[in-house]
């Protein structure tokens, strides 16, 4: 329930914005910082992240996380934080010209798996 909730919530891009702000620190930076590379915002990035991790992300995947998560403090921004990080890491990009298009643009650069989505 709390994945499905935080990628509801995520999936939007003031909301996003929002969690990116409340985390702050280096990871805000990171992620303002692979933003900026594709010509947007925080939000609007971490969004599309959301969005593809709700599109690839496997069952597995999705358990290892919930699992994570459980009894943390703020389970949905540790949620988020790490879902983002995995991103950061592992550099997605986006294929198409136009990065405001978020249908199938947002490409992951590995599998679909727990270790691609470096939970650790």
């Amino acid at each position: 329930m709390l994945i499905a909730d935080m990628i509801h919530s995520c999936s939007n891009d003031k909301v996003a914005q929002a969690a990116v702000a409340c985390i702050g620190g280096h990871f805000a930076e990171r992620v303002r910082a692979a933003a900026h590379e594709r010509g947007l915002n925080a939000g609007r990035f971490v969004a599309s992240v959301m969005r593809d991790f709700a599109l690839r992300a496997n069952e597995e995947t999705r358990a290892i996380l919930q699992r994570k998560i459980a009894g943390a403090d703020q389970p949905l921004l540790d949620g988020l934080r790490q879902v983002v990080e995995g991103a950061l890491e592992d550099g997605p990009m986006f294929f198409d010209d136009d990065p405001q298009d978020f249908g199938s643009q947002f490409v992951w650069s590995g599998r679909c798996s727990a270790s691609a989505w470096r939970f650790q």
